[in-house]
């Protein structure tokens, strides 16, 4: 039987976990650092993931001594900063990208680059050092038409926030000012129009496996108002999208920027993430974004649909062997939707310490109604200790379903000026909730 490490303390790596504890091959889940409302029966080892190589070392020389099989990495910071590569100088069994390849998502410039030479579809782009320069460049831009605006991006790691959907170049001159200081370059790119949507792809260097389609919301408030989040709900699958898409993401995405990074000596292993603009009226696919690793809160929607062993997939993709494996995951029929409960002041100061009421009910659930993210435990009551505190989840037949179940479970909890979106999986076409195509 197997000892699988799980890297993280949110809400992905509370899904993970779960799913992997299911396999049959797997006896012992260990997190590192992991929360306090975890599963009792989970091994909970400290570590700070900013602590850089030395903290990265000592864990890795930790995780041979207690005979881990396999390590699963959540966090986007960790990866960039080489937690795989730590693993990997020891033998160890890693589900996650190296820092070199995680560059795909640590760097916007890096990615643009890559994408620009694998000759995948996307935005139309510049790369800006300086803020007289970027400001220059959008008065006379050559794209778009002006009534379209811009998308300005920090170049680097941002939580979730380093991104501007701007309107008007007002909009756009503001973005450039706030964002540049984050890594001291900017992408600046043309806005595209079409159903946004996260895409995912198991890799073990060249071969992939694409998975369901999901989608998420950043913004705070309902109607998509207010300051980007690390994403507030999500669902899946996206009912509008046709089954066609599948394939031609797999070989017009994934297959060539997989290719691209391998011929840059910085193969891809783990789970490429392709936030994508598909435009179903002109049948277009365009890339936004990639990211190195599981969504979050994506992940908490998929997990609980897919339809096979998580372990079995995660040591295939960690052990160079995909060849044999189908090139599309398999998911139950049904829909997910999961809603995010936030601590009062988030996105940008959440007050921590609030007493979390009615927790408890889900943590001896078979498929847990909340997966817990900013939660400690102060003697014995659950308190908020973060941001994004909880998702709750909701498992249907439809969409509809799925997200009454969601809402039914909030309804069971409740701490001091709890935020969450009441819109999440409503902005559908009218077919999406009654999951009927048309």
């Amino acid at each position: 039987m197997a000892t699988v490490l799980v890297i993280g303390s949110g809400g992905r790596e509370h899904a993970l976990g779960w799913k992997l504890a299911e396999s049959t091959h797997v006896d012992r889940i260990i997190v590192a650092p992991g929360n306090d409302a975890y599963p009792a029966n989970w091994e909970r080892w400290p570590v700070n993931l900013s602590g850089g190589k030395e903290e990265f070392d000592q864990l890795a020389d930790k995780a041979v001594e207690n005979d881990v099989d396999l390590i699963v990495v959540g966090p986007d910071n960790a990866l960039a900063d080489g937690i795989v590569d730590a693993f990997q100088e020891v033998g160890l069994k890693t589900f996650g990208p190296t820092a070199a390849a995680a560059r795909i998502e640590s760097s916007k410039a890096f990615s643009k680059e890559v994408m620009k030479a694998a000759g995948v579809a996307t935005a139309e782009f510049k790369i800006m050092t300086s803020v007289s320069e970027a400001k220059k460049f959008l008065v006379s831009c050559p794209w778009p038409p002006k009534s379209e605006g811009w998308v300005v991006k920090a170049d680097g790691l941002a939580l979730g926030k380093g991104v501007r959907v701007c309107t008007n170049l007002s909009e756009a001159v503001d973005a450039v000012d706030a964002l540049i200081g984050i890594s001291g370059k900017i992408v600046i790119e043309e806005k595209l129009v079409g159903e946004e949507l996260s895409w995912f792809a198991f890799s073990d260097g060249e071969r992939c496996a694409v998975l369901d389609t999901s989608r998420d919301y950043k913004k705070i408030f309902d109607g998509d108002l207010g300051p980007n989040t690390g994403g507030m709900g999500a669902f899946s699958p996206v009912p509008e999208i046709p089954d066609r898409y599948f394939e031609r993401v797999r070989k017009e995405v994934f297959l060539p920027t997989l290719a691209e990074l391998k011929k840059r000596g910085t193969p891809f292993r783990g789970l490429l993430y392709a936030g994508l603009m598909v435009n179903l009226r002109t049948d277009e696919i365009n890339v936004i974004e990639f990211n190195a690793r599981f969504g979050d809160p994506e992940t908490q929607v998929l997990i609980p649909r897919l339809d096979d062993d998580l372990y079995e997939w995660c040591m295939a993709v960690a052990s160079g062997s995909l060849a044999d494996w189908p090139e599309r995951v398999p998911f139950k029929a049904m829909s997910a939707v999961v809603v995010v409960c936030a601590a009062d002041g988030y996105p940008n100061e959440p007050k921590r310490g609030d007493a979390i009421l009615g927790l408890e009910k889900g943590m001896v659930s078979e498929v847990p109604p909340f997966f817990v993210a900013g939660v400690a435990k102060r003697g014995d009551q659950f308190v908020t200790a973060g941001g994004r505190v909880l998702g709750a989840l909701g498992i249907g037949g439809t969409l509809e379903e799925a997200r009454n179940a969601a809402y039914k479970n909030i309804s069971q909890i409740s701490f001091p000026g709890m935020q969450f979106r009441k819109d999440i999986g409503l902005d559908r076409p009218p077919h999406a909730m009654t999951g009927k195509k048309v």
